[in-house]
């Protein structure tokens, strides 16, 4: 997409939205990034899940397995693009 950005094709973490809690929290493993995804609290990511659309979350937590807990944005990738941009 020239002169903006544009919606990235490749989820960072693969995630089971059906998983997701109330509060729109979920945990993904380490082996659930995509190869060479480096993980940092604070970071926002797009997850995805096979059967539902993309969306963006923020890494909260990563416990001492390597495990992510992250935060699921309301709204879908788009409406998010500012937040994926490079700094």
């Amino acid at each position: 997409m020239e002169g903006g950005t544009a919606v990235p094709d490749t989820d960072d973490i693969a995630v089971d939205f059906m998983d997701m809690t109330d509060d729109r929290g979920l945990w993904a493993r380490p082996a659930d990034t995509r190869p060479g995804f480096e993980a940092v609290v604070g970071r926002h990511v797009v997850v995805g899940d096979d059967d539902a659309d993309p969306r963006v979350a923020r890494i909260v937590a990563i416990d001492d397995d390597g495990n992510l807990e992250l935060k699921v944005l309301p709204g879908g990738v788009d409406s998010h693009l500012d937040l994926l941009a490079p700094a």
